[in-house]
């Protein structure tokens, strides 16, 4: 997961993840025998911790408070499992056994799991504001801004949020 996030799909060979992990490749090829296996164990593990963290992070601050589970899903981008996915969900665009693990792994990659369903519909923000919003931070995300380019994204999100709160 780091040497994708790190370093890109196309770097992350059985050599290189081995070394990582400080194994040798054999132990990698022993669980992994192909390329094919390793993506679909990654994809697999990807999109469960990230459904995870979401539920953790975002589940009782949604309802609650809507500008501080804008500026936590802004966090959760930020975090390896999330940025490996990001890269995996790039390079899916131009490698078709990629994109059709993601798409079995959870339909769509950007909606793979429960969570982020629900947060895209929430009750409070309904499906305008909340999910225009979070498809802005998962573009920026994804688009590598910067802090601060994010930064001023949150800011004009987070008072829109306070007023339905």
């Amino acid at each position: 997961m780091a040497v994708v996030a790190d370093e890109g799909y196309h770097a992350a060979t059985h050599q290189r993840i081995a070394q990582a992990a400080g194994l040798v490749r054999t132990a990698i090829n022993y669980h992994f025998p192909d390329q094919n296996s390793l993506a679909d164990a990654l994809v697999g593990h990807l999109h469960r911790l990230k459904a995870e963290r979401m539920m953790a992070v975002m589940g009782g601050s949604l309802e609650d408070h809507p500008a501080l589970a804008i500026e936590a899903y802004w966090a959760l981008l930020q975090e390896t499992p999330f940025v490996a996915l990001a890269e995996l969900e790039c390079c899916a665009r131009t490698d078709v056994g990629l994109r059709a693990r993601l798409a079995a792994a959870g339909g769509q990659p950007d909606r793979a799991e429960a969570g982020a369903t629900a947060l895209h519909r929430s009750p409070i923000l309904g499906p305008g504001l909340y999910g225009l919003s979070l498809c802005l931070l998962e573009g920026m995300a994804r688009g590598g801004a910067r802090h601060a380019e994010a930064r001023r994204l949150l800011d004009l999100l987070k008072p829109a949020a306070q007023v339905l709160d």
